[in-house]
């Protein structure tokens, strides 16, 4: 779900160095586009599709780099990457269109959102992926300060 999304995302910020708000926004891209495509728009027939995909991945990358710069595009490649790994849970179209997938339709996010809360386990790694990820930006927004102080003395 988003928080998990947005943990993953701050961690790959912490301790990969990657740029906060490329690595945060990236983290959400593939389901900005996928979920709005089904969900909202009622344009395809899943959640996952585009966005999803190898060539999403790459081609927001480059589009990334051409408008930002290298440091912008490594650090969306992670989040949008960590979104991908964090999907693996279900079906990832990696390949599409090259290779064919069965796409099943989406539920309706309520749906989605019900049985998400209903998953002990996928709910209690989300909440300890979003803590540690409060923790390790906390440390870090920390230590940032402490050295601030110290260097103004």
């Amino acid at each position: 779900m988003i928080f998990g999304h947005l943990a993953l995302s701050a961690l790959e910020h912490r301790y990969l160095d990657a740029d906060l708000v490329p690595v945060m926004v990236a983290g959400l891209a593939p389901d900005l586009v996928d979920k709005t495509a089904c969900q909202i728009l009622r344009a395809t027939p899943s959640g996952r599709m585009w966005g999803h995909t190898l060539i999403g991945l790459a081609l927001s990358t480059l589009l990334i780099d051409l408008l930002w710069g290298k440091r912008a595009a490594r650090s969306w490649a992670l989040g949008y990457l960590g979104h991908l790994l964090g999907d693996l849970n279900g079906l990832l179209p990696w390949f599409y269109p090259f290779v064919s997938y069965d796409f099943k339709p989406s539920p309706s996010i309520w749906r989605v959102l019900r049985d998400f809360l209903r998953n002990p386990v996928r709910l209690s790694g989300e909440i300890a992926l979003t803590i540690w990820a409060i923790v390790a930006v906390w440390d870090e927004a920390v230590h940032i300060r402490v050295s601030k102080i110290q260097e103004s003395r």
